[in-house]
C-alpha cells in the first residue's frame, strides 16, 4: 500500500481486527462494538445495505435499498426532493440552461448516458466483518449527487446514482463491477475494501473512477483516480513534521496495529519524520489481539519521546489516551492518525483527550461558514444523510463527486470515458473549491496539505495554520 490514506487504514484496521475474533482472540461483544462504534449511526439511519440501488430506491441488483434509499438523492429530472423533501434550490433552472449550452450537453452514446440522464456508481463496504463500515463514504457521494441536481445538474442532464454494497468481499466486488459496469459512465467516491478483486475487469471495460482506492492495484488501474492521493516523496520535508519540529519535536515514538498496510504507513511515517530533523527512538508494532495498552504507553514513556504518532483504532485511540495518562508522562504532541476526529474519541478518552493532535486533508466541519464548498458539504450531508459521521470518508467521497462532474462539465465535446480520463490527467491541481488542500488529482500525488487540529477544553480546535493549510 503506497498511500497516507489516515482513513482508509483506519477502516482496513477495524475489519482485520474484528476478523480476529473468529481466530480465537479473546474480544468482547463490547469491545467489538467499540471498534464498530463510529458506523453505528449509519445502520440507525438506514444506510442503504443493498447490493445495487438508483437514486429513486429502485432495485439495481435484487437487494431492497432500506428506508433511505428512496429519499436521499435528490434526482431534478423529477424535482423529488433530498432527506429534508426540498426540491431543487433557487436558480437551478438557470443552471440547468447553462449547463445544457455546454459542448457536453451534445448527444453522447456512452455507457450510462442519455439525452436526460446521466447514471454514475459508486461501490463501499456496508456488510461484511463490521456492518455499515463504508456508509459515510457512501452518504458523502449520495449527498453530492443530491446537491449537483438540486443545483442544476451537469451537461444538460439529471444525475442518477446506482449504490452497491461489495460486502468487504473481494469476489462480491469483481460481482458487482461486472454487473454495474456497463450500467454506468463511471464510479464517483465509496470505498470498497473488495475492489482489488475486480480490478482487471474495471481494466478491460475502461471504467472510469475518481475514488478512494483501498490498495495499490486498485489505483494503478488506468481509469481510476485517486481522491486521496500517495506522497510525492516520503524522503523529503513535509510541512506538518516541519511544524512539529520547528515547534519542540525532537524525538518521537511511532506505534502502530501490527497488519501489513500499517506496518508499510508506519514506515513512510517514519521516513518523513527523520526527514524534517525528528529522531526516531521507538517504532513499536502491537498485536491485532492487543487489549491493553498500559505496557505500550510505558514503553513511549521510557523511551523519551516528545512526539508519538499511534495508528490504531477508534477504540484503541481513546485506550491508549487512557493509558498515557496513567504513566503521568506528557508527551509535548501525541497524534492519534486514524479514528480521532468525527469519532467519539474525546467522549471515550475524557480529560485524557487533552492535547491529542490530528492531521486534516479538508477544512474542518466548524468552519462551514467560511468555506462555500465545505457549507454546501456539511449542509447535504445533514439533509441527505443525517446522523452518519461527517468525517474524512465523507469529506473524500465529496470530494470525488466534485472532481468527477467538474470534470464532465469541462469536457469540450460530447461524453466519452476516453475523454473524461484524458481530462482528469490532464488536472495538475485540484482543491475542491478550496475545501481541501491542493492535490495532482491526474499525477496522483499529494501535496501533502493538512490543517492541525488539537483537543482544547474538550473540543477539537485549529492549531495551525491560523487559516487555510499547511504544505
Amino acid at each position: 500500500m503506497k498511500r497516507h490514506a489516515q482513513a482508509r487504514l483506519g477502516l482496513i484496521l477495524a475489519v482485520m481486527l474484528v476478523s480476529s475474533t473468529a481466530c480465537g482472540s479473546r474480544w468482547s461483544d463490547a469491545q467489538r462494538a467499540a471498534i464498530s462504534r463510529r458506523t453505528a449511526l449509519a445502520q440507525s439511519a438506514g444506510a442503504s445495505t443493498a447490493t445495487g440501488t438508483d437514486s429513486t430506491g429502485t432495485d439495481a441488483a435484487a437487494n431492497d435499498t432500506g428506508a433511505a434509499g428512496s429519499a436521499t438523492v435528490t434526482n431534478a429530472a423529477t424535482g423529488s426532493g433530498a432527506a429534508t423533501g426540498s426540491g431543487p434550490t433557487a436558480g437551478a433552472t438557470g443552471a440547468r440552461a447553462a449547463s445544457a449550452s455546454k459542448p457536453c450537453a451534445a448527444a453522447s452514446n456512452a455507457p450510462g448516458v442519455t439525452d436526460k440522464t446521466i447514471t454514475v456508481g459508486s461501490i463501499s463496504s456496508l456488510s461484511g466483518p463490521v456492518p455499515g463500515l463504508s456508509a459515510s463514504s457512501a452518504a458523502g457521494a449520495r449527498s453530492y449527487v443530491a446537491f449537483v441536481n438540486a443545483t442544476g445538474g451537469v451537461c444538460g442532464r439529471s444525475v442518477v446514482l446506482k449504490e452497491a454494497d461489495d460486502g468487504t468481499d473481494n469476489s462480491q466486488y469483481r460481482s458487482v463491477v461486472t454487473d454495474l459496469g456497463p450500467k454506468v459512465f463511471g464510479l464517483v467516491g465509496g470505498f470498497a475494501i473488495g475492489d482489488v478483486g475486480g480490478t482487471d475487469i474495471v481494466e478491460a471495460q475502461k471504467l472510469p473512477g475518481i475514488d478512494l482506492p483501498s490498495a495499490d492495484s486498485s489505483s494503478n488501474v488506468s481509469t481510476i483516480f485517486d481522491i486521496n492521493p500517495p506522497y510525492k516523496n516520503i524522503n523529503a520535508a513535509v510541512g506538518k513534521y516541519t511544524y512539529l519540529h520547528s515547534h519542540g519535536a525532537t524525538k518521537a515514538s511511532v506505534v502502530f496495529i501490527d497488519t501489513d498496510q500499517s506496518r508499510l504507513e508506519a514506515n513512510n511515517q517514519a521516513s518523513l519524520i527523520r526527514a524534517a530533523g525528528i529522531q526516531v527512538v521507538q517504532t513499536q508494532a502491537l498485536p491485532l489481539s492487543t487489549l491493553s495498552y498500559d505496557s505500550t504507553a510505558r514503553s513511549v514513556a521510557n523511551s523519551g519521546a516528545d512526539y508519538m504518532l499511534f495508528i490504531g483504532t477508534a477504540d484503541a485511540n481513546s485506550s491508549m489516551a487512557n493509558s498515557l495518562a496513567d504513566t503521568g508522562y506528557k508527551l509535548k504532541f501525541p497524534e492519534y492518525f486514524t479514528f480521532a476526529y468525527g469519532t467519539n474519541f474525546i467522549q471515550a478518552a475524557g480529560a485524557n483527550s487533552e492535547g491529542a493532535l490530528t492531521f486534516l486533508r479538508w477544512l474542518p466541519n466548524e468552519e462551514a461558514k467560511t468555506n462555500a464548498e465545505l457549507g454546501h458539504f456539511v449542509e447535504w450531508m445533514e439533509r441527505v444523510a443525517p446522523g452518519i459521521p461527517v468525517d474524512a470518508f465523507a469529506a473524500d467521497s465529496w470530494a470525488s463527486g466534485k472532481a468527477f462532474f467538474d470534470t464532465l462539465s469541462s469536457l469540450p465535446g460530447p461524453i466519452t470515458r476516453e475523454s473524461f480520463v484524458a481530462a482528469v490527467k490532464a488536472i495538475k491541481s485540484f482543491d475542491a473549491g478550496g475545501m481541501f488542500g491542493a492535490i495532482e488529482l491526474g499525477n496522483e500525488k499529494s501535496n501533502s496539505c493538512v490543517v492541525a487540529l488539537q483537543v482544547v477544553s474538550g473540543k477539537w480546535k485549529r492549531l495551525t495554520p491560523a487559516s487555510g493549510f499547511l504544505c
